[in-house]
């Protein structure tokens, strides 16, 4: 038994499971449940084209009843130009050179995905010409999982009962599992409820993404206030203690910050490889420009020896003649050829527009450093060399200046500092390449539904390269005041927010993520080929808060708050102890195994510097820190 209550004056329609608008047939529900289960279903509208679809079940007297399979789904009724599981497959992950999840098919067998894998649960979305479909499930004890499969004529999104992963399970970037399956064991005179949602939205060319509704309303049905670890002034204690007593490292000619510790079978260690990053995961001179502001917070003459110091380091050997610096100091320090060294706009990026604020902060801390904002400049006109005419920057060249690979949106790195180039400068040349590689790469998410390249490790889909097509946008907005650059930063939050976890997930007694109490909502995952949740969102929230106000959209204020109080979970304050292991103060795991990926529901025991310097860097930039209490 099926009952429906459409709103009033509803466009939309219901006919023996056929949805239509008017006269427009969108799709049809789609149904299986094991033979002898009685159940009903419920139907609601909530808001024009947003249906909630209950399914109430409950087994007679008698014994228990296993449940082999239980499926809620919709199939629409045209053929699909686009289709994403969020933090999961865009458009089937064609773009890159990894084992990530390719096509929606294995071997002629539907991927099904367990609902804690994606961003939104067991979300699948699918859009043609006019219209577009979401599907989602809501958390209950049952587990459950999500296919989608797009066809030549339709696609069919499925909610599949109890949790399945097939026909393989994604474990790490390298490798696949068994498939896998719970089960579910239904108590007689028990009555459970499954709910899925349907969100019905024709296709838009606007700001926002069709996807964006699916987003927004997950995200209210969802939304629960948390509190962070630490209050905002002792995160900021935590953090500086962390870069001078754990990172801070003096080897040979360098003096800066280790990339973090790992342990080595006694105790936490400084990593022996790949050690000392100007950016990206390793943050030097972020971290350095922390220690310059906390002289200013604290008058602490240590923390302004150390950043100086750092800075000084890479000042003074990292730079190269055409502009460029080397963004891995390892190389300095062995010798290795330089033909296998190779200089990228993620950190330079990051090198550049921290090398403008310490040029600033070492003059208010009573130094005169023209040198950082000359390395700065170097970087921005090295940029300007290199772009073409349609406004392409580049991933990654050589020592002499050669590109070695011009692919990638994560090339939009180098956008935030040409547009702080032309504010202290007033040259227009860097404004002019800032607004012709921000309109070249922006259209990397426009037309393809993702961006590219960002998370340096691998080479795929991932929401990092996104970031600077939030930063930029909004940059370019107060910079020109055109309206073009915020509808374009807003549709690169909304892609930012399909990595962003909206719900919260329940994890088994004795895992490392339940002795946390970890909560996914409002963390963030990495990459099509790391399905793994990091507190990389620090980077962005100061954006997101800017949008909010900007836009009057609330919405990103709380998405900012959420992704700073999941930033702050396991935050070490001296005390605590993770799998039988101490942690140092400050100190925070990279990655947190949210779905089943390398030790299912564990954490990576990497305790790296980015998002202590990512925090420290959001602090610095705000003069009240009252928004994160």
């Amino acid at each position: 038994m099926t009952t429906v209550r459409t709103i009033p004056g509803s466009k939309y329609r219901w006919n023996d499971h056929f949805l239509h608008y008017g006269d427009e047939t969108i799709g049809s529900l789609l149904s299986e449940i094991p033979s002898g289960i009685p159940y009903s279903d419920e139907i609601t509208e909530l808001e024009s084209g947003i249906f909630e679809w209950k399914r109430y079940i409950k087994i007679p007297q008698g014994e228990p009843v296993r449940i082999e399979q239980l499926m809620m789904g919709f199939q629409t009724s045209y053929p699909t130009a686009y289709a994403m599981i969020p933090a999961v497959t865009y458009n089937g992950n064609e773009w890159g050179k990894g084992l990530e999840p390719k096509g929606f098919q294995k071997e002629g067998k539907a991927w099904t995905f367990a609902s804690h894998r994606a961003a939104v649960a067991g979300a699948t979305y699918s859009e043609g010409t006019e219209w577009t479909v979401a599907l989602f499930g809501q958390q209950s004890e049952i587990g459950f999982s999500c296919s989608l499969v797009p066809k030549e004529t339709s696609a069919v999104h499925q909610l599949i009962w109890p949790l399945r992963e097939t026909p393989a399970t994604y474990a790490s970037r390298d490798k696949y599992g068994d498939d896998y399956e719970e089960q579910w064991i239904a108590e007689p005179e028990k009555e459970y409820l499954l709910t899925a949602y349907l969100v019905i939205v024709p296709k838009t060319s606007q700001s926002q993404p069709s996807w964006s509704k699916m987003l927004g309303t997950a995200w209210k049905l969802n939304f629960h206030d948390q509190k962070a670890w630490h209050t905002p002034e002792t995160i900021w204690g935590l953090g500086v203690r962390y870069a001078k007593e754990s990172l801070w490292a003096e080897d040979g000619i360098f003096k800066g910050f280790s990339i973090g510790l790992k342990w080595n079978g006694e105790k936490w260690a400084q990593r022996k490889t790949s050690r000392y990053k100007i950016g990206w995961t390793g943050q030097n001179i972020s971290l350095a420009n922390s220690l310059l502001y906390d002289y200013l917070l604290n008058n602490n003459s240590s923390s302004l020896d150390k950043g100086i110091a750092a800075l000084d380091t890479w000042a003074r050997y990292a730079r190269l003649d055409n502009g460029l610096i080397r963004c891995h100091f390892d190389y300095l320090l062995s010798c290795a050829p330089d033909a296998r060294e190779i200089q990228d706009a993620c950190h330079l990026g990051a090198a550049a527009m921290n090398f403008f604020e310490a040029c600033e902060l070492a003059e208010r801390c009573g130094l005169t450093r023209p040198e950082y904002q000359e390395i700065a400049l170097g970087i921005c006109n090295f940029a300007v060399s290199c772009q073409t005419s349609e406004g392409r920057i580049g991933k990654a060249w050589s020592n002499q200046g050669a590109s070695v690979d011009p692919e990638g949106t994560i090339g939009s790195s180098l956008i935030p500092p040409l547009i702080e180039a032309y504010r202290r400068t007033r040259d227009k040349k860097y404004l002019e390449a800032a607004e012709k590689g921000y309109t070249y790469y922006i259209q990397d998410l426009l037309n393809e539904g993702f961006t590219t390249a960002g998370a340096l490790d691998t080479y795929c889909i991932d929401k990092e390269s996104a970031i600077p097509l939030l930063k930029a946008g909004l940059a370019l907005y107060e910079t020109t005041h055109n309206d073009q650059y915020l509808q374009w930063a807003e549709h690169a939050s909304w892609y930012l927010a399909t990595w962003q976890w909206h719900h919260t997930v329940q994890y088994p007694e004795r895992s490392a993520l339940h002795a946390l109490a970890y909560d996914t909502f409002g963390g963030t995952s990495v990459s099509t080929q790391h399905h793994h949740m990091d507190p990389y969102a620090l980077d962005y929230v100061l954006e997101w808060l800017k949008l909010g106000e900007i836009t009057g959209n609330s919405a990103w204020t709380e998405r900012a708050k959420a992704a700073w109080v999941n930033g702050t979970i396991g935050v070490s304050d001296g005390t605590l102890e993770v799998l039988g292991k101490l942690r140092p103060a400050g100190s925070q795991d990279e990655g947190f195994y949210h779905t089943r990926w390398g030790v299912p529901y564990d954490v990576s025991e990497w305790l790296v510097a980015w998002p202590t310097a990512f925090r420290l860097e959001t602090l610095r930039h705000m003069q009240d820190w009252s928004v994160w209490k």
